[in-house]
């Protein structure tokens, strides 16, 4: 009789990463999928990253998140995790309330696991889209105005200019930030201030204003 044996083959992985609300993870995608279609995460040591550009070429995406955010993170060396925005959607979707989030990748499957961990275990596998090694570069732009608000002030003022018209106007003086929009329907103007509490503060090296497209805003504030 010939000796009984058995072999284990354990695959290694080159990224792993718990986290702890399933939920909030998918709030995290539906935020940023309001502009992007597909997108390469880099995953390295220090955490989650991912820059990308709408379909347009107008509008940039920026997103990072510290190892530090997840309940567990290993990541041995960098890597490419190219999703569909749709696809992975999809899947974030069949999260329940109680369940922990868990993202796998190994080289020897070249797929993203996506695991649930609540009253039960359930795992998803899905294939990765490879767009390349080349990341975009963060755009050189020198700002004469720096403003912080609450976003509920911006929701608000931009939901207002929505009323009225497809462009909004941002204007930045010294005490005050206003934010106008007129066209066929009419006008509308909304001051934010310290004194009103909406605005948190402001630097202005000179009076700046710009001029910018509703459409993108109003998805933008969705996140």
């Amino acid at each position: 009789m010939p000796e009984e044996f058995k072999i284990e083959v354990e695959v290694w992985s080159l990224f792993r990463a718990v986290f702890g609300d399933a939920r909030l993870w998918r709030k995290i995608i539906d935020a940023l999928s309001t502009l992007i279609d597909e997108a390469n995460f880099v995953a390295t040591s220090e955490g989650l990253r991912m820059r990308a550009m709408d379909p347009s070429r107008v509008a940039m995406v920026d997103f990072e998140m510290d190892r530090s955010a997840f309940n567990e993170y290993l990541c041995d060396q960098e890597t490419m995790l190219g999703v569909n925005f749709d696809d992975f959607k999809k899947i974030l979707k069949r999260a329940t309330a109680s369940d922990k989030l868990e993202l796998e990748y190994s080289e020897e499957e070249k797929r993203l696991k996506v695991r649930f961990i609540g009253r039960t275990t359930r795992t998803f596998s899905i294939p990765l889209l490879e767009f390349g090694q080349e990341e975009l570069a963060t755009p050189r732009i020198t700002f004469n105005a720096s403003v912080k608000m609450l976003s509920e002030s911006l929701k608000e003022a931009i939901k207002d200019a929505e009323v009225i018209s497809d462009f909004v106007r941002f204007e930045a003086n010294p005490e005050v930030f206003i934010i106008r929009a007129s066209g066929d329907r009419g006008e509308v103007e909304v001051k934010i201030d310290m004194a009103g509490g909406g605005l948190l503060s402001i630097d202005v090296k000179e009076p700046s204003f710009a001029y910018y497209s509703l459409s993108y805003l109003g998805e933008m504030i969705k996140a």
